[in-house]
């Protein structure tokens, strides 16, 4: 699909706002890596289209699906926005003025480190020889897109670039893999939403519950005196025969089943969804930056350094909170905030 069917796709509801706790589900959060072909092109299609359905912003907004680009993104950007406005017939500061002002701010840029393009994955699309075929040719300019994706794993690469379909990483028509992914982070917001809102009634119950315990301890005499007049009160009104109870499950179950045939039907959904995307995988053995940063880039808010300790030690990483923020400091990737808070990436920074 190319960008100018693009108004012809079908549109997904779109949340209105990020899931409550976007890491209360165990399940792997995509997260897309957008390279600078994709956004250009989106940009000036909207421009040229009314500046509906950006799709960026609404990936955003889900809270489980935050965009990001590596640091050469902006300064690409500046440099062929000219060329593609005039190839869509826009007005170059029309597009530039879109970017500006609301495609950007749903943008995280990620400072790597020479050592994170190291990987043999990365360093594939290093190759360039031209006695190669074509199929093996890999292209400098879109490696720190690949070395962010695996930085940030598992992520899906959103882009026009060739280069990232021969070596079977992403695919050209990106249109779809954004609808399926911001349809999936739909999926996912509320399926996080829903557990949150259970937990927060479970815990209302089990407080209220404990309540009534602690009040009967205190009063056993009165607590006796109450049981046995609910009591009395439901046998003379049939509350506790065996064909009333019956009736009521009958009642539980009838009513329950649309919601439970709406869970399966999300739950067939996502799945059908996740297999038709492809994802580049995390490295087998994460370093202790690539932890924090992919923990730091899904939990959507910024965390100190213990906090972050106990949040990978839950999952089975045991790092202490010192030498986090020692890797934290030396690392580009990551931004401190007042309080010792800290998140991975940046606001984009305008380069003119």
């Amino acid at each position: 699909m190319t960008l100018d069917r693009a108004a012809a796709a079908p549109l997904l509801p779109v949340r209105t706002g990020p899931a409550i706790n976007p890491m209360v589900l165990d399940g792997p959060m995509l997260l897309p890596v957008l390279d600078t072909n994709a956004l250009l092109t989106h940009a000036c299609w909207l421009v040229k289209n009314g500046y509906q359905h950006d799709k960026v912003t609404a990936l955003a907004g889900t809270g489980r699906s935050t965009p990001y680009i590596a640091a050469h993104v902006p300064g690409e950007i500046d440099k062929h926005l000219p060329r593609l406005a005039d190839d869509y017939q826009v007005a170059e500061r029309d597009v530039r003025r879109l970017l500006v002002a609301q495609i950007f701010p749903a943008l995280r840029v990620v400072d790597l480190e020479i050592r994170d393009h190291l990987s043999p994955r990365t360093r594939s699309i290093l190759h360039t020889d031209p006695e190669l075929p074509k199929k093996y040719q890999g292209d400098p300019d879109d490696v720190p897109t690949m070395a962010l994706a695996e930085f940030l794993g598992p992520c899906v690469i959103i882009t026009e670039d060739s280069v990232f379909s021969r070596f079977d990483v992403a695919v050209i028509e990106w249109i779809p893999v954004v609808q399926n992914l911001l349809r999936m982070a739909n999926l996912e917001a509320g399926a996080a939403d829903a557990v949150v809102v259970i937990d927060v009634a479970l815990r209302l119950f089990g407080a209220g519950a404990h309540r009534l315990l602690v009040l009967a301890g205190r009063n056993p005499l009165l607590a006796t005196a109450f049981v046995g007049g609910l009591l009395g009160w439901c046998y003379r009104n049939g509350y506790l025969t065996r064909d009333n109870w019956r009736q009521r499950l009958a009642r539980v179950g009838k009513a329950t089943m649309p919601l439970l045939e709406q869970a399966g039907a999300a739950m067939t959904e996502h799945r059908a969804l996740s297999d038709s995307l492809l994802v580049v995988e995390p490295p087998a053995y994460p370093t202790r930056e690539q932890l924090a940063a992919r923990y730091l880039a899904r939990c959507g808010r910024l965390l100190t350094p213990g906090e972050l300790r106990d949040a990978l030690a839950r999952r089975g990483h045991i790092v202490s909170a010192a030498q986090l923020k020692r890797d934290m400091q030396t690392h580009g990737a990551f931004v401190r905030a007042p309080g010792d808070l800290w998140t991975v990436g940046r606001p984009v920074r305008q380069q003119t």
